[in-house]
């Protein structure tokens, strides 16, 4: 066994991964452990490879073989040259057409609230695909699960699919809860690489065999799996997960298997991962190709979910207001939850809504000392108020209730140095998918001159939506005010910069909604 610790950075190596020596590419042995917040790894090697040196770099393991990928776009490739009926969902995907529903229904003309519209539209797909858009915490999960078993229910065979084993076993944890509620079982499996990834289940089952999925009603994995040639068509549904993350090419490939497909996500949210370049839409996520420039669904071509059962409405309004056409409100009785606030509580904390702190500082890239200590003065305040919740229970708050958001992990290790121990701190893409009645937003630059990474980066419109809209109750954006006023090149840049500057004028005019309650 070999441990080492490791500087501040950003990484993709995970426990059971086999990464590679540096300098040499020579295998580095197998990961046992690794522990983020300690930054610290060990590697286990055999005796036969020899001793590692004392310091070392390591690089993820070598590309992922993706022949079996390559080969099902092949398929749908020449199904359409030769103008066959195969594949007309993952065709009419790349065509961007219009969802196809039994009887020639038009999907905009469908009633009911949005779970009933959802449901409902997903069983009439006759050989097409439809989008699903469920902004944060409103319910895609709880939709999509719903669905998944009216269709089993119904005797149709189900794939679920996304980029990550972890999406993929959320919503199989959802679609057993809702057939458990039913009293109705099913036959299901998930294919996974290896234990680490296998869900733990009543219905569903684990397999690293893909000869194991035959003959069930659901089927789990990734790309790797619904892509495979002994697949192709055998499947009713395919439904993938957080497809704002998921590559247009892995649909296509992954759509080979179904007559039907189901795209699931939010692409206001945390994109695909990508490198290098990609000529025209390639490089697009699922959900950005068919969506284009449309911040949300349109009618006529998916399901928006409206309403959000996370955010109180003086969060939600500047969340609707700048990343979904004002389409997303706060679910009734959102109202009720906030902080309850003592008389000698921090001027940037309010019974709910958005709080903008200027810190003024200089020479900060990736960290920043002041801003930790701002952020700190304001937790040690949040935790001397309460917190009541939409059931109107009222508790102190406690430092599971705060999540502090930084763009970088150099300013995470700075704030883990600086707040009390137990404080929940990482960038956005650790808390995608999670909430809290309070976020603390670190954005750390000083300015434009100071700026380590592009405009995209920094003040990428995705993940502000995605910071801010993990609170519940309250986010306060800490930030250097030379900031709203970074140079910008192009209108691009602008409109990134403009959603940080529209952050504060947001928190300037909205009122806490509540009127600022406090404790006698």
């Amino acid at each position: 066994m070999f441990t080492y610790d490791y500087p501040a950075q950003d990484t993709k190596i995970r426990e059971d991964d086999k990464p590679l020596l540096a300098d040499s590419l020579k295998p580095a042995g197998e990961v046992v452990m690794h522990d983020e917040k300690a930054r610290r790894i060990q590697l286990r090697r055999g005796k036969k490879a020899g001793a590692l040196p004392r310091t070392l770099s390591l690089i993820p393991s070598g590309p992922i073989d993706t022949r079996t990928i390559k080969d099902a776009i092949f398929r749908v490739a020449e199904a359409a040259c030769a103008g066959s009926g195969e594949y007309r969902a993952a065709r009419a995907l790349v065509a961007k057409a219009a969802p196809r529903l039994f009887g020639g229904r038009l999907l905009a003309g469908l009633a009911g609230e949005p779970l009933t519209r959802a449901v409902e539209a997903v069983q009439a797909l006759d050989e097409s695909y439809l989008v699903i858009q469920g902004p944060p915490g409103a319910g895609k999960t709880y939709t999509s699960a719903r669905a998944i078993v009216a269709l089993l229910q119904a005797g149709k065979r189900v794939g679920v699919a996304s980029n990550s084993h972890k999406a993929v076993n959320k919503l199989l944890e959802e679609v057993e809860a809702v057939a458990l509620s039913k009293g109705f079982p099913f036959r299901g499996i998930k294919k996974s690489s290896k234990e680490s990834q296998f869900f733990s289940g009543v219905y569903v089952g684990n397999t690293t065999d893909n000869a194991d999925v035959a003959g069930q009603e659901l089927i789990a994995g990734t790309a790797w799996l619904f892509s495979r040639a002994d697949l192709d068509r055998t499947l009713d549904y395919l439904f993938v997960d957080e497809a704002g993350q998921v590559s247009l090419a892995n649909v296509v490939a992954m759509g080979t298997s179904a007559r039907n497909i189901v795209l699931v996500g939010d692409q206001a949210q945390l994109g695909q991962p990508i490198k290098g370049t990609h000529p025209g839409e390639s490089g697009s996520s699922a959900l950005e190709y068919v969506l284009r420039e449309h911040a949300t669904v349109p009618d006529d071509l998916g399901i928006f979910l409206p309403a959000s059962r996370r955010m109180h409405p003086a969060v939600c309004g500047f969340i609707s207001e700048a990343f979904y056409d004002g389409r997303l409100d706060a679910a009734a009785g959102n109202e009720r939850q906030g902080i309850v606030m003592g008389s000698g509580a921090h001027a940037a904390i309010k019974a709910s809504g958005i709080s903008f702190v200027d810190v003024e500082h200089t020479g900060c890239g990736q960290q920043s000392e002041q801003e930790a200590a701002v952020v700190n003065w304001l937790v040690d305040s949040l935790l001397e108020q309460d917190w009541t919740d939409r059931e109107g229970n009222r508790r102190r708050l406690t430092l599971d209730d705060i999540l502090v958001v930084t763009p970088y992990n150099m300013q995470v290790a700075c704030l883990e140095g600086t707040l009390p121990a137990g404080a929940r701190i990482g960038t956005v893409d650790k808390f995608q998918g999670q909430e809290a009645p309070v976020v603390i937003v670190s954005m750390t630059t000083s300015s434009g001159e100071e700026m380590p990474r592009d405009h995209e980066f920094l003040f990428s419109r995705n993940r502000l939506n995605v910071a801010i809209s993990r609170a519940q109750g309250l986010a306060i954006v800490v930030a250097s005010p030379r900031l709203l006023a970074v140079p910008c090149k192009t209108i691009g840049q602008m409109k990134l910069v403009n959603a940080l500057c529209k952050a504060k004028a947001y928190a300037q005019r909205v009122d806490d909604g509540s009127g600022a309650q406090r404790a006698a």
